[in-house]
């Protein structure tokens, strides 16, 4: 009998413990995840270290001796820095070139900044009006080097059309269109080494050859380490591996892209994208949500309309998912419930033989004894495993509950952000499309959006921490000094209860507190500072918020 409990109670363990599949089994890939996971951790740093050196770059203009031919070449360097950062200040800036190359009459580089136009009217998704500014340049009247930035311009264009068009009866139509025009770039043998690998090498792609083109990306990959090309290189060749049917290659690929993409601060990308969606592939939906969160974070700060509804056609895929993730937990628990019933019958059937037991007990009065210690032990045993059986039907329902409806919330308010920012998106193209600049720039200087999204989001983080922690003030206010208590109303925290309950997550970092709660750094000290002094024990305080619940 004890031998049938053991074996019945290590058979539930094991049950309970059933590993999940392993992330990737690949010790490179491995690598590259977790440095792709720190960096992006880290991203608001990256982030504010590239704020800072355009803004160096920029107060140059305020100059009161610059001459027309250094503010060009200051217009173009911060065009550069904005390209694949952010768009609106991309634009701003070659609209400030075109102007000032009209009134100084200068033909060769007013045709320049058109271009540069139309590529970043491309890159946002503008395509009448990209198209509409290529279609009014006289590619006849072009110098050598326009020209073939007009025959780059172009494929870039046709390149683009075919990312909105993909799986669309018109998508061959645009890659053809793209393929002519590197056919003309090809045949200027242009002195740029990349320029001129990268179009060869794509160009014999679409004609069938990938492994050539693979061999002379690989190649010249080394060239471009540091660089955004790197990012676009590497995003290529994750395209042909993924041509060949090589998803391990296409997979290293892509995590080498987005890794240089956020070290860069290259918020216009398209790894993080198509790297959530092979992860969705797989099977791993946390990594994918993750990663497509990520991926949409960068589109928004961008600004690009392409890259936002690209994000956008990938949430179905997410919600199917975690429909078909919600199916297996549920198979899983039906095998759980399973094994928990027939671990109840064997308790039942136990039950009725300690009934015989105690009836032959009574019987045997010499042995009285050694009865009631066998007896004494098997309630024990018994005892136990009723314990345990309750405890692991009671964390299941509990973690069940829990992970549906916070999951629900997540998809609840990431759709409602997500249909709030494209309905802004719609209204910033009309004021851009109808050049109605002056709105158009009071639009993008308001808060009021943003506002209107974080005044949502701390509802949400509100209602959910309370739930999750109840009695999360009152433990707070027990380590606090009489006279010093917090006091809310209804389900609402203030902004200090928020930074406590932030700690309380784990979440201690001043700077990560600050652009959660959309706070400067130095407001967030403050705070923490002055709660410290109102606490019992001042040098314990938070650690004791941290344990909170345990």
């Amino acid at each position: 009998m004890r031998k049938n409990y053991r074996l019945l109670f290590f058979t539930f363990i094991l049950l309970m413990a059933l590993p999940t599949p392993s992330f990737c089994g690949n010790k490179t890939l491995k690598s590259l995840y977790k440095t792709l996971d720190s960096l992006i951790v880290a991203q608001p740093n990256i982030t504010e270290a590239k704020e800072e050196r355009i803004r160096f770059l920029g107060e140059t203009l305020n100059r009161k001796d610059i001459s027309d031919d250094s503010r060009y070449q200051i217009y173009n360097r911060l065009y550069d820095e904005y390209l694949a950062f952010r768009f609106d200040s991309a634009y701003k800036y070659v609209m400030q070139s075109i102007e000032l190359q009209k009134r100084t009459g200068n033909e060769a580089q007013l045709q320049a900044c058109h271009l540069r136009l139309s590529h970043i009217l491309s890159v946002a998704g503008l395509f009448d009006k990209a198209g509409q500014l290529l279609g009014e340049i006289d590619p006849s009247k072009l110098d050598k080097e326009n020209l073939l930035e007009y025959y780059n311009a172009k494929q870039e264009y046709f390149l683009f059309l075919s990312e909105q068009a993909d799986a669309t009866p018109y998508f061959q139509e645009y890659q053809d269109s793209a393929i002519r025009y590197r056919q003309k770039i090809m045949d200027f043998k242009p002195a740029d080494a990349y320029v001129r690998v990268f179009t060869e090498a794509t160009y014999i792609a679409e004609k069938g050859n990938i492994d050539k083109a693979i061999t002379m990306l690989e190649g010249y990959l080394p060239h471009e380490k540091v660089s955004r090309r790197y990012s676009i290189l590497t995003n290529t060749l994750a395209y042909f591996n993924w041509k060949k049917g090589n998803h391990e290659g296409q997979e290293e690929y892509l995590l080498r892209s987005a890794i240089n993409d956020v070290k860069n601060a290259i918020r216009e990308n398209n790894s993080l994208r198509e790297l959530a969606k092979l992860l969705l592939d797989k099977g791993d939906t946390k990594h994918a949500f993750f990663y497509l969160n990520a991926s949409n974070e960068d589109a928004n700060f961008y600004g690009s309309k392409l890259r936002k509804s690209q994000v956008a056609t990938v949430v179905p895929q997410i919600t199917m998912a975690y429909k078909e993730a919600q199916d297996k937990a549920r198979h899983r628990e039906w095998i759980l419930t399973g094994a928990l019933t027939v671990i109840a019958l064997l308790l039942l059937i136990g039950r009725i033989r300690r009934s015989r037991l105690i009836k032959k007990l009574k019987q045997a009065d010499s042995d009285n004894k050694k009865a009631n210690d066998l007896l004494s032990d098997t309630n024990s045993r018994l005892a136990l495993l009723n314990n345990q059986l309750n405890t692991a039907n009671d964390e299941l329902m509990q973690t069940s509950r829990v992970k549906d409806e916070y999951l629900g919330r997540f998809f609840e308010l990431g759709s409602t952000f997500i249909m709030k920012a494209d309905e802004r998106n719609k209204k910033l193209n009309r004021l851009a499309r109808d050049r109605k600049l002056e709105e158009l720039y009071k639009e993008l200087k308001s808060y009021e959006f943003i506002n209107m999204l974080s005044e949502s989001f701390f509802k949400q983080f509100d209602n959910a921490f309370l739930n999750i922690c109840p009695n999360f003030v009152d433990d707070v206010n027990n380590l606090l000094a009489e006279g010093n208590k917090f006091e809310i109303r209804g389900d609402t925290l203030t902004t200090e209860l928020r930074i406590l309950a932030l700690i309380r997550l784990g979440i201690t970092g001043n700077q990560k507190i600050a652009d959660i709660l959309n706070s400067s750094i130095t407001t967030i000290y403050t705070y923490r500072s002055k709660m410290k002094a109102r606490a019992k024990n001042r040098d314990t305080f938070e650690t004791d918020v941290e344990v909170i619940g345990y």
